[in-house]
């Protein structure tokens, strides 16, 4: 025979409906809400790795301008900037020559003017949708040293979102000027 405590014992041994599906539903909730924050890292991080190769893929470009800026005569004549920069810039080139950077087609492009060669300097993976250049300094009453702002306006062309990346640096020519 059953004792009362034991009846007791056995009507409590498991759990009753309304506790599962309160287990479940909690349950379900914490997966919801842990798969929705990996979902988002998941998105953060790719949209790092296309901000990283946009940088990447655009600083080569900007080197190289920048080395020839460096070493150049500017022969573009100032700007009124940040209103209208100059959408091409021509420099002296002491070796190259005559040389005129301009955009095109979404890709910054250099010209030996002399040879009329024609060099893409931006990679295939972005496009540059912007490209200014803001001279100062290139006056000769003016007394500052000679410098052109790159104003750049970049994007990926590969993967499913667009990350748009907008740039802007200063090179000064190490002629020195009278």
């Amino acid at each position: 025979m059953e004792t009362k405590k034991q009846k007791i014992k056995n009507s409590e041994a498991g759990f009753s409906l309304i506790e599962f599906l309160v287990a479940i539903t909690l349950g379900s909730v914490a997966v919801m809400v842990i798969s929705g924050i990996f979902v988002q890292t998941l998105r953060l991080q790719r949209k790092a790795f296309f901000i990283q190769r946009v940088q990447e893929n655009i600083s080569l470009a900007l080197e190289t301008l920048a080395k020839e800026i460096r070493v150049s005569t500017i022969s573009t004549f100032n700007t009124n900037c940040p209103a209208s920069p100059a959408q091409l810039l021509a420099v002296a080139h002491p070796i190259n020559g005559n040389l005129e950077y301009f955009l095109s087609g979404g890709a910054i492009h250099r010209r030996a003017v002399d040879s009329g060669i024609d060099t893409t300097l931006s990679s295939s993976g972005i496009s540059v949708t912007r490209l200014g250049f803001c001279v100062s300094g290139n006056s000769l009453d003016d007394n500052f040293q000679p410098r052109v702002t790159i104003l750049l306006s970049v994007q990926n062309t590969n993967g499913s979102e667009v990350i748009q990346v907008d740039i802007q640096t200063t090179v000064s020519q190490r002629l020195l000027s009278n």
